[in-house]
């Protein structure tokens, strides 16, 4: 069996050394990927923050109770590192918050879409995982 080309470290993912990603490729344009997709997470958790803010939502307390999460964990998800991304249950949650701002909303169905898309550096299986948790509320049956 031929070991598998990529190597999960705790911080990201690594290409094994000897082996390439296509013509050209290098572990420097991989991480280039990486951060490019992860850049993208991060501006989309800001434009969840932004469309709050316009909705009146200025304070952590308000952010928190129109998304319908504790204090602490919408500080996190709207101002810490956007490394990971909020967790499908976060996402639950929020959509399901029934003081969350219209455009806020929009924004964060624009996020499941997108992880789902794989625009975020998610593997094919947690893209399928994260569909599945939250397919019976936001997804429309297919």
């Amino acid at each position: 069996m031929r070991p598998a080309a990529f190597i999960w470290t705790r911080k990201r993912l690594l290409l094994r050394p000897g082996t390439t990603m296509g013509r050209g490729s290098s572990q420097n344009s991989f991480d280039a990927l990486y951060l490019a997709s992860k850049a993208r997470q991060a501006s989309k958790l800001a434009e969840i923050r932004d469309a709050l803010v316009a909705a009146g939502y200025d304070t952590t307390a308000r952010q928190a109770a129109a998304l319908g999460v504790s204090r602490p964990t919408a500080w996190a998800l709207l101002n810490r590192d956007k490394r990971t991304g909020p967790s499908s249950m976060i996402i639950k949650r929020i959509l399901s918050a029934p003081n969350l701002p219209p455009a806020a909303r929009r924004k964060v169905e624009e996020y499941v879409d997108e992880k789902i898309a794989g625009l975020y550096g998610h593997t094919e299986h947690r893209r399928r995982w994260f569909r599945e948790q939250i397919s019976e509320l936001c997804l429309p049956a297919e």
